[in-house]
């Protein structure tokens, strides 16, 4: 087994493989196959186009995948997807304007399931890049798409995303201010207005305040330590482009955290990412319209909205 949270993180690994196999069977997992595809060729991830594929696609289909718009093996259907596809993969502020409309049309319903599992596969791509480059090791889909045949996957994949979430949301090892400035430059990435709108209490009872918060580069309102400058960069280098860790970044990151932390970093850039669901469907907005909306994870990993703190 290559993927580390095998041993650090096994639960997390467990709703992650539940999750993706709740995809394959919600919709069509043969476009599924051709999303992992794509999305693997537009990420750089090479590795993953020898994984275990996720459905099947004709031989010819794959040979001409890289013209999808024009090759006529494909299908309004299949174009309709691929489009999607890359407007998630490359840009998801793109999609609710852009291809999501003529994707509804094409795929009715199953939609909905199609773009929760463009979450995993994107997603789950980059992740894997990053932790293959912590690890020393290399990282697909085999290890993370593929649930033990005796493990309970959920019908809903949404509902499976939720548990995944949740299971993340449990860890403990990462401090709450750096976990808080993570996820919001994640937010302003994906441009998820309820995201940005949102206030961890957690991180302002540990000191941070709504200026750090509220800055585009926290490094001009405080003086960031090590851990904080390279955990904003794993941000922009999972995220913007390509995934890709240079080797200061990598030693940067193994010099200010250990393992397990290294584990639960990685991990909400999984869970927080979440967002590019909401925002691909236009269902992001903020909740507030005034000040900001404040929550708690509790600990069973859920997110919680409470009142302003005092």
């Amino acid at each position: 087994m290559t993927d580390p949270r095998a041993s650090l993180a096994p639960g997390v690994l467990d709703a992650l493989r539940a999750a993706c196999a709740a995809a394959r069977s919600a919709t069509d997992d043969d476009l599924l196959e051709l999303a992992r595809l794509r999305s693997a060729a537009l990420l750089g991830t090479g590795a993953e186009t020898s994984a275990r594929p996720w459905g099947m696609v004709a031989p010819e289909r794959l040979a001409a995948l890289d013209r999808w718009p024009t090759a006529e093996v494909f299908d309004e259907r299949d174009r309709a997807a691929l489009a999607l596809t890359e407007q998630f993969v490359l840009d998801v502020t793109g999609v609710a304007a852009g291809p999501l409309g003529p994707a509804a049309a094409s795929m009715g319903a199953s939609v909905v399931p199609f773009v929760q599992g463009l979450y995993l596969l994107d997603v789950g791509q980059r992740i894997a890049v990053v932790l293959g480059r912590l690890f020393d090791t290399i990282v697909t889909s085999d290890d993370w798409a593929w649930p033990d045949d005796d493990a309970s996957v959920p019908d809903d994949p949404m509902e499976a995303v939720m548990s995944l979430l949740a299971v993340i949301g449990r860890g403990r090892a990462l401090d709450p201010i750096t976990a808080e400035l993570v996820r919001l430059r994640g937010a302003r990435l994906h441009r998820c207005r309820r995201c940005q709108s949102v206030r961890s209490v957690a991180a302002l009872e540990a000191g941070a305040d709504l200026d750090l918060l509220a800055a585009e580069d926290p490094a001009t309102v405080v003086d960031l330590d090590v851990a904080g400058r390279a955990a904003l960069a794993l941000v922009d280098a999972t995220f913007v482009g390509p995934p890709s860790l240079d080797d200061d970044l990598v030693g940067a990151l193994r010099g200010a955290f250990d393992d397990g932390q290294l584990v639960d970093l990685v991990g909400y850039l999984l869970r927080n990412a979440a967002n590019k669901v909401a925002v691909a469907f236009g269902a992001d907005e903020a909740i507030v319209t005034d000040g900001f909306e404040y929550q708690v994870i509790d600990a069973d990993g859920e997110t919680i909205t409470v009142d302003a703190p005092t």
